[in-house]
């Protein structure tokens, strides 16, 4: 939490003041990188001449506990995945078992093995086969196979769609360059509410 009433504002203004903002901030070209720039410089100062102190969540202060339960939760919730994977190791450790014990060819081993199939090696696409009866491995023919599916299916009325799309009138005006006062802008400083939250930036209203 900022502490504005402890604020060395004097010694910030002096800071601005003798500040290079033309080498460090104004040289650049893409205005996204000058704002990022103008805010790294306000955060510096924010930092330097107004102290700073954490302040517990409000939550936290009517619930004393609510952290103890928070840890205890996800205690209980890390034990449960683990729980989970043990099982389903066991599981899978189990059945490998009885597939080494039953006799391989037998009636029994096949029809475990085909249980196991169906629950754990079953496919979620069906298999892709190429024009000349192959199966399709790698990802370019699968997605070529996709393509030309979806084309041979595709069902839209194209028979109004021009080749190319319709050319824009060209336009001979342009922009007025646009300049910023310094009037202009300290009177839209002024009229910023300091009691309201920060933008997105971070830099609270008071500071500016």
């Amino acid at each position: 939490m900022w502490r504005y009433t402890s604020a060395d504002w004097d010694e910030m203004r002096h800071f601005f003041a003798s500040y290079p903002w033309q080498q460090v901030c104004f040289f650049l070209e893409d205005l996204s990188s000058c704002e990022d720039a103008i805010t790294d410089v306000l955060r510096q100062a924010m930092e330097y001449y107004i102290p700073y102190s954490d302040v517990p969540d409000a939550r936290d202060r009517k619930a004393p506990d609510l952290s103890s339960k928070k840890r205890a939760f996800n205690h209980a919730l890390k034990s449960h995945k683990k729980a989970l994977r043990k099982a389903r190791f066991d599981r899978i450790t189990q059945i490998g078992k009885k597939l080494s014990a039953q006799p391989s060819g037998s009636r029994a081993f096949w029809s475990l093995a085909k249980s196991v199939a169906a629950n754990f090696c079953r496919p979620t696409l069906p298999p892709l086969v190429k024009p000349d009866g192959t199966p399709a491995h790698a990802a370019r023919e699968k997605a070529g196979l996709f393509a030309s599916l979806f084309g041979h299916n595709l069902r839209l009325d194209t028979s109004s769609v021009t080749v190319t799309p319709p050319i824009l009138p060209h336009c001979y005006s342009s922009m007025s360059k646009v300049r910023i006062r310094n009037k202009e802008v300290l009177r839209a400083l002024c009229r910023l509410d300091v009691n309201i939250a920060s933008g997105p930036d971070g830099i609270p209203a008071i500071v500016l």
